[in-house]
């Protein structure tokens, strides 16, 4: 058993008995189970609860085991001093609190309505399913599956923008120093974003704009990821961006920062870290202010992919690599980049500004839902369960939902287990 199927059965109070006792043998009475607590501390708070015809206003905690306060350390919590009730499936030891006074306690364990438990414990034997509902999935009602994979999708954007925020606050709050650096991150992929990241951030953001707005950028940035040391540069380009740079490190007293090598084994020549860099810079400096441009682009699609509609300098179109001559091609920013763009830093961006500012975030909901579903082996395998998605919002919640719902057997957390359970 999950604990998380007891937080249902509290929270739909799905109990049969009319009369219910404290473990101490003293009737209880919920009023009200009380809301739930997604951040540190008791699982409920603010429930009203009658003992022994005592009214008590306060905080529920809830384990599979009375044990388990002891093993969470609750009781030298000063979080765990209001708790009013105790909830258990099975009552094995009493509790105190840090001021050693008595938790009372529910036990749980024959006091579940039998078709709930009977439902749960079904529900989590399918176990040789790829998700445990995959036989029932289709049958949920239409409208309250939208809704929830708009929850879900949120809640997978909330925990973007909590990883945007740490960068925002290390930026002292510079809106266009963040979304560069996101925007870098990005740039680098899965394999180089790290090392972007690093290398740019150990430079004062207005050092970088100075250079964006002189048509600079490219020296500094190549330079900052250790691309110009070779001694014996060829072309005319290189040689340019290599002197610039000395230049550029002696001005502003730029140190040499250890990095890892970037990895180009792995990355089709497209992807290649030269090339990301290459469209970032010519996306800079063609806009020169991104951010705050970004923030009047509104709910059309179009008018994203018209921005980021950039072309990369006449040295990259027949390059890959610095003094390599190659075949020539546009290398532009691809629409299927673009998507990954948009989903993992311009909306997340843009959903913590409005949050920051108080202004309708809304529309970065409309936009979502523009944007084409992605093509994974997650998304695959709910298509073959004839869960269709026509947008990356519905892609999105598909992944939040198997990541920490399905796979982590939080059946009782989520909305279509909460339908088939109770």
């Amino acid at each position: 058993m999950k604990e998380s199927f007891l937080h249902l059965v509290w929270q739909q109070q799905l109990i049969q008995n009319k009369k219910i006792y404290t473990t101490e043998g003293e009737e209880l009475i919920i009023h009200h189970p009380g809301e739930v607590n997604l951040l540190q501390g008791p699982d409920f708070s603010s429930a009203m609860i009658e003992i022994a015809n005592q009214k008590w206003a306060g905080n529920i905690e809830i384990h599979l085991k009375s044990s388990d306060w002891y093993a969470h350390q609750h009781q030298k919590d000063t979080s765990y001093s209001n708790v009013i009730l105790h909830v258990v499936f099975e009552h094995d030891i009493e509790v105190f609190d840090l001021q050693s006074n008595s938790v009372p306690t529910l036990e749980l364990s024959t006091l579940i309505k039998g078709s709930a438990l009977q439902n749960y414990n079904e529900l989590m034997q399918q176990s040789q399913y790829w998700i445990f509902c995959e036989n029932k999935i289709k049958a949920f009602d239409t409208f309250k599956w939208q809704h929830w994979m708009e929850r879900l999708y949120v809640e997978r954007l909330e925990r973007k923008v909590g990883e945007i925020e740490l960068i925002f606050n290390k930026t002292k709050q510079d809106w266009e120093a963040t979304f560069f650096l996101l925007l870098a991150k990005s740039f680098g992929g899965n394999l180089n974003g790290a090392i972007f990241l690093k290398a740019f951030s150990q430079v004062e953001f207005i050092v970088i704009r100075k250079q964006i707005a002189n048509n600079k950028t490219a020296s500094l940035l190549f330079g900052l990821l250790s691309l110009l040391k070779e001694s014996s540069f060829e072309d005319l380009y290189c040689q340019i961006l290599k002197k610039r740079f000395d230049d550029q490190r002696q001005k502003y007293r730029l140190e040499e920062f250890p990095l890892p090598k970037l990895n180009f084994f792995g990355c089709r020549p497209h992807n290649f870290p030269t090339i990301r860099l290459a469209q970032l810079i010519a996306f800079y400096e063609k806009h020169k202010t991104v951010f705050s441009k970004v923030l009047g682009l509104g709910e059309n699609l179009k008018s994203y992919q018209d921005f980021f509609d950039i072309e990369i300098d006449e040295y990259w179109k027949t390059h890959y690599n610095l003094d390599k001559v190659s075949k020539k091609s546009s290398k532009k920013i691809s629409k299927n980049f673009l998507d990954l763009l948009l989903m993992n830093v311009v909306i997340p961006f843009l959903f913590l500004y409005a949050k920051k500012k108080g202004t309708d975030e809304s529309y970065l909901l409309d936009l979502m839902y523009q944007i084409s579903p992605e093509k994974n082996n997650i998304v695959a395998k709910f298509s073959a369960l004839d869960v269709k998605s026509k947008s990356a919002l519905e892609t999105q919640a598909l992944l939040t939902l198997k990541k920490e719902y399905c796979d982590k057997e939080r059946c009782a957390a989520c909305d279509l287990g909460v339908h088939i359970i109770a």
